[in-house]
């Protein structure tokens, strides 16, 4: 038993698909910040919703229990988050800027937590994991930088992925948890849920397909929807399940991203599942999409030159 929780937390492993990891939720992080400046000092500023702000009435860890909430400390703090988010995409200081996003993430969060999501609780649990993780020894400018400085030489070293899974397993308890309440529900069970949710008109982002019109053709997908979920939270760890059952969560975010205006949630989600995968089954997204970035740049450039 021992031995086999030490190889699960500590046996060193390759680190490319963390870094791939970073990159995606550190995209993730940037893209929330872009859609919290329109409302920013609406949701959280000194005249906003939430009319008083004190250290009495803030919820969870804050910048603001040591200076007063104006408009421009405000600013200040949204700025830390934006700038640490795009050093932790680029992985410039990169447990530096993990810890500095989370920090100011949880400042802006602590002001108003009425206009928050699940996605949001899950953005701060990784970002301080982050923190512990060796997400920038591949992929990064961290990297980079040394070895131009002649510090690091070869391929990234492997690195004991105790932090990666942590976040594994807390998003497996995520979807086992949402399939086992979502199992004691009548609509669930019955095939309607995605009907209903479908016809919450102040969520639409596009129009969704004719199909969701017919209850009968929508039981279907309710109950596979629901079985995708439940297998993020149990198949996903099986070595031979691992992949599809990643790409059958990925293609059901992407639906709900298509139909449902939930700020960021589904990126948030689908970075985490991509964090589910083996470090092999991580390289070989990493050299796919670098695969396809380089196709996409020399199409780019060709376009350019005619």
């Amino acid at each position: 038993m021992k031995s086999g929780f030490n190889r699960f937390f500590f046996k060193k492993e390759p680190v490319e698909g963390l870094g791939m990891f970073r990159i995606f939720f550190g995209a993730t992080s940037v893209l929330n910040a872009v859609l919290m400046i329109p409302g920013l000092h609406e949701f959280f500023g000194p005249r906003g919703m939430m009319e008083a702000h004190s250290p009495t009435n803030l919820a969870g860890i804050s910048l603001f229990y040591f200076f007063p909430l104006t408009s421009l400390t405000l600013s200040l703090v949204f700025g830390l988050y934006m700038i640490s988010s795009l050093t932790l995409t680029a992985g410039l200081f990169t447990r530096v800027s993990a810890g500095v996003a989370f920090l100011s993430l949880c400042s802006l969060h602590a002001l108003n937590n009425l206009v928050l999501h699940s996605g949001d609780t899950a953005m701060r649990l990784v970002l301080f994991l982050l923190v512990f993780s060796r997400s920038g020894d591949s992929f990064s400018l961290d990297r980079w930088f040394n070895q131009r400085g002649g510090v690091l030489k070869g391929p990234p070293r492997m690195q004991a992925p105790w932090a990666q899974r942590l976040i594994q397993i807390q998003t497996s308890f995520i979807y086992f948890s949402t399939a086992y309440y979502k199992f004691d529900g009548e609509s669930w069970i019955n095939g309607n849920s995605v009907y209903y949710t479908s016809r919450l008109w102040d969520f639409e982002r596009f129009p969704v397909p004719i199909v969701f019109n017919h209850l009968p053709l929508m039981k279907p997908l309710t109950w596979i929807s629901l079985f995708v979920e439940w297998s993020l939270g149990v198949l996903v760890w099986v070595p031979g399940l691992r992949v599809p059952v990643v790409i059958a969560g990925i293609l059901l975010h992407l639906g709900i991203e298509w139909t449902m205006n939930i700020p960021a949630f589904e990126w948030v989600m689908m970075s985490l599942i991509f964090c589910m995968l083996s470090p092999r089954e991580g390289r070989a997204a990493a050299s796919r999409m670098i695969r396809m970035a380089g196709r996409m740049g020399s199409a780019i450039r060709n376009r350019v030159k005619k």
